[in-house]
């Protein structure tokens, strides 16, 4: 029997803390658009066209709240809205550093967040009511589309900067990371469906897992001839978290650490680039004006902005390379300072936790897994970035999930989104109300602690209140 759907009052009301949070984000960009015109600058900030970002992402919150009630999703909205937070910050940033021109309006990128945004709900549309156990029976459509790209890539892409790029400096890699999610979720969701017949002639588990090693060890190899370290650490914790989720069994986790390893030894000894990477991340003045330059002066952008920061558009992010992309946190820690890196985390911590939850309360064990993959795509990527960044760990050229300027990148996080969302609207919501679970926690505190001065009057052990919780 399908669940009841809610209606489109109930979606209204169970809605509601996300409208009050839409409208937050967009005062709190206003005021750093607001910051920025009035600190002075570049003589171009009296153009009206410099309130085209702000106009798309005030566009972006009534498009995605309306679409959720028009649909009647039934989603978690806690789920996008340190989403829309992040994305509205990546906007607002990507504002300071100048990479929205009135002079070249059609430039791709800045069509990046406009166009996430709209693939976003499209795939929450299209995949949700379960329709997402469709891309199961696509698992290894996935899976060769992966090869594919990477392999198109090889062949026709040029490099810069230790990697490869299609024409117009596109990454159409970074699709493979949703593709192999499908591929992975819908091979270990048959293995985990063929664990009840493992007594009526299924295949042992290693034996069913053989077609995903031979695909793993394809895909590895390619991307390590592509140099692509980040896109190899990225898809080997996620086959490790996922086989963890799916078999219980730890031991995974110590092959993958054996072979992690090995695989990291091998990288240094054979490519120069690794070699660097990790040599600066040991000791960053080995080459202060070279190799190290990037990560001396993200990290002195940091520590100059100290606590509360030098204030947005007072900073000089100029002077460390690649900013927009992959140095966008260091950016953040100079201008808004440690506050404003760690209200980042923060954010990132509450979708992680969202998406997780969700992974744990389907039903549906194809869904949990797919939730699963994309979540700690997002996570790996987030903590890659940001540990680069602040030399916790070697520099991989990774961005910043929906922050960091990237066309690609952006767009392939907001198709994981779209996914994750689709997932979560089969989940019951809770219908009450804020202010009705308001009412309940305050009459639970008041039963509690009339419960407490009974006892405390009589010396008598009451019995707890059938009302109150435990």
């Amino acid at each position: 029997m399908s669940e009841r759907r809610l209606t489109l009052g109930e979606v209204w009301h169970y809605r509601g803390i996300e409208r009050r949070a839409f409208s937050w984000c967009f005062f709190a960009l206003t005021i750093g658009y607001l910051a920025f015109f009035l600190s002075g600058g570049p003589e171009r900030r009296s153009d009206w066209h410099n309130l085209i970002p702000l106009g798309i992402f005030a566009a972006s919150l009534v498009l995605v709240h309306g679409v959720f009630l028009a649909a009647r999703f039934q989603g978690d909205p806690g789920l996008v809205i340190p989403i829309v937070f992040l994305g509205g910050l990546g906007l607002l940033a990507q504002f300071r550093m100048g990479l929205f021109t009135p002079e070249d309006p059609w430039r791709l990128s800045q069509f990046a967040y406009p166009i996430g945004i709209l693939t976003m709900l499209a795939i929450t549309i299209l995949f949700k009511h379960e329709r997402y156990q469709w891309l199961r029976q696509a698992r290894w459509i996935g899976a060769l589309g992966a090869l594919a790209l990477v392999g198109g890539l090889i062949v026709t892409g040029s490099r810069f900067r230790g990697a490869v790029y299609a024409s117009g400096n596109m990454t159409p890699t970074e699709l493979i990371k949703v593709l192999v999610v499908v591929f992975l979720a819908g091979h270990l969701s048959s293995l985990q469906a063929g664990k009840s017949k493992r007594g009526k002639g299924s295949p042992p588990e290693f034996a069913a897992l053989l077609p995903a090693i031979f695909f793993y060890g394809i895909l590895f190899a390619l991307l390590l001839w592509q140099r692509d370290l980040g896109m190899v650490v990225i898809l080997g914790g996620l086959v490790v978290v996922m086989l963890v989720a799916t078999t219980r069994r730890w031991r995974y986790v110590f092959g993958a650490l054996l072979f992690g390893a090995g695989a990291g030894v091998g990288a240094y000894h054979l490519l120069l680039h690794s070699q660097q990477r990790f040599r600066v991340w040991l000791d960053p003045f080995v080459d202060p004006t070279g190799a190290s330059w990037q990560l001396l002066q993200g990290l002195s952008g940091m520590f100059s902005g100290g606590l509360w920061g030098a204030g947005f558009g007072e900073g000089n992010p100029e002077r460390i390379p690649i900013a927009a992309s992959d140095f966008i946190y260091a950016v953040i820690g100079e201008e808004l300072g440690y506050a404003g890196c760690f209200l980042v985390v923060v954010l990132f911590l509450g979708f992680f936790r969202r998406a997780f939850r969700v992974a744990t309360l389907t039903a549906n064990p194809y869904g949990a897994l797919l939730t699963l993959g994309l979540a700690t795509v997002i996570m790996l990527q987030t903590f890659l970035n940001i540990g680069g960044v602040t030399k916790t760990v070697p520099l991989t050229g990774i961005p910043l999930p929906f922050i960091s300027h990237g066309g690609t990148s952006l767009v392939t996080m907001f198709i994981c989104l779209g996914l994750i969302l689709a997932v979560a609207d089969g989940i019951p919501p809770q219908l009450k109300t804020p202010k009705q679970a308001k009412t309940t926690k305050r009459r639970h505190k008041w039963l509690n602690l009339t419960q407490r001065r009974r006892e405390r009057i009589w010396g008598i052990q009451t019995a707890p209140s059938k009302l109150a919780p435990s």
